[in-house]
C-alpha cells in the first residue's frame, strides 16, 4: 500500500474583518500534508462563484491536487464568519454550503484509483444526515486504511449520532481539551475532574487505539489503549502572536506525518506542538508562501 492520504471535509472561505482566507480544517490539513511532501487527495465540493475559483487557483498554485474537488450545481462555496474579541475568535458557520453536497461516484472512483494508507475527515463535514451516509460508505471502501478523525464542535453543527458516529468510526481521535469534556457529556460518560481521566474513558468506550489531546496553553499528551500515555509542555512562540485559526489543523498534520513515517510519539508531540505555535504567529490558517515550511521539512 502506497503512503496515500486521502482527506474529506469541508474548504470555506474564513471571512475576517478584513480580508477573506481559504480555510476549513481538511483543506487546511492538506494543504500542510501536500507543503510536507505527502501525497494527499482532497475529497470537497464548492460553489460555481467567485470563491470557488479562487480555492481552485490557490490549491492548482500550491501544487495540492483538485481531482477530488467537485462543483455543485446548487449551493455556494463554504464560508465562516470570524469574529475576533478579547478572548479569542468565534466562528459562524453557515448552512447549506457547498461541501454538505458531496457526491458518491466521484469520491468512489477517485478512492479506488488512490487506495489511501491513512484518510483523515474532521466532524463538522458530518453535520448532515446525506454527508453522515456518503462518510460512511468511503470509510468502508478504505479500509484497511487507518483513519484519523479530527474533533470540531461548531454549534449548532453538531449532537450526539453525528460525534459518536464520527468516534466509532475511528481508529485514531484528535481533540482538544476543551471538546474533550462536551464530547464525554455527549455520550453519556461520566465526568471526570482529570483531563486525562476523561481521555482514557472516551479511548476505552469508543474503542479507539490511540488519542492526541491538544491542551491550549498547557501544551498537548498522547495515549493509547494499553495505557501509555507522554505529555509535552507548550511551546513559547518566538514571533508575536497573531491569532489562533487553524493551530490544531496544524498540529494534526504533522501527527499525520509522524503517524506515517513512524516517529516516536515523543517525536510526533514535540514536532506537532512546535508547528502549531509557529502558525499561531501568521493570520488565518495557512501561509502565504511556501518558504514558511523550510524549518519544518
Amino acid at each position: 500500500m502506497s503512503d496515500s492520504i486521502m482527506i474529506l471535509g469541508e474548504v470555506l472561505g474564513d471571512v475576517f474583518p478584513e480580508q477573506t482566507v481559504i480555510g476549513g480544517a481538511p483543506y487546511n490539513v492538506a494543504r500542510h500534508c501536500h507543503a510536507f511532501g505527502l501525497p494527499v487527495h482532497f475529497l470537497t465540493a464548492i460553489g460555481q462563484d467567485a470563491l470557488g475559483e479562487r480555492i481552485v487557483a490557490e490549491m492548482q498554485a500550491t501544487g495540492l491536487p483538485t481531482e477530488g474537488v467537485q462543483h455543485s450545481e446548487r449551493l455556494p462555496t463554504g464560508q465562516v464568519k470570524v469574529h475576533l474579541g478579547p478572548d479569542g475568535h468565534r466562528f459562524e458557520i453557515l448552512d447549506q454550503q457547498a461541501y454538505d453536497d458531496l457526491q458518491w461516484p466521484p469520491v468512489e472512483a477517485l478512492t479506488l484509483k488512490h487506495p489511501p494508507r491513512l484518510v483523515y475527515f474532521g466532524s463538522l463535514a458530518l453535520r448532515h444526515a446525506p454527508m453522515q451516509a456518503l462518510a460512511a460508505q468511503w470509510l468502508a471502501l478504505c479500509q484497511p486504511a487507518t483513519v484519523l478523525c479530527d474533533i470540531n464542535l461548531r454549534a449548532p453543527w453538531y449532537d450526539a449520532e453525528s460525534v459518536r458516529m464520527a468516534l466509532q468510526a475511528a481508529d485514531i481521535l484528535k481533540i482538544n481539551h476543551e471538546e474533550l469534556p462536551e464530547v464525554c457529556n455527549l455520550l453519556g460518560l461520566p465526568g471526570a475532574a482529570d483531563v486525562n481521566e476523561l481521555a482514557r474513558r472516551l479511548l476505552m468506550v469508543c474503542g479507539l487505539t490511540e488519542m492526541f489531546v491538544t491542551c491550549g496553553e498547557e501544551g498537548s499528551f498522547w495515549l493509547d489503549r494499553f495505557g501509555q500515555g507522554f505529555r509535552v509542555p507548550p511551546v513559547r512562540l518566538s514571533t508575536a502572536f497573531v491569532d489562533s485559526v487553524g493551530a490544531g489543523d496544524a498540529y494534526t498534520s504533522v501527527v499525520i506525518r509522524g503517524l506515517l513515517a513512524g516517529w516516536s510519539r515523543p517525536t510526533i508531540l514535540t514536532r506537532a506542538a512546535s508547528f502549531a505555535a509557529s502558525i499561531c504567529g501568521i493570520r488565518g490558517a495557512v501561509p502565504a508562501t511556501a518558504d514558511f515550511y523550510d524549518d519544518f521539512l
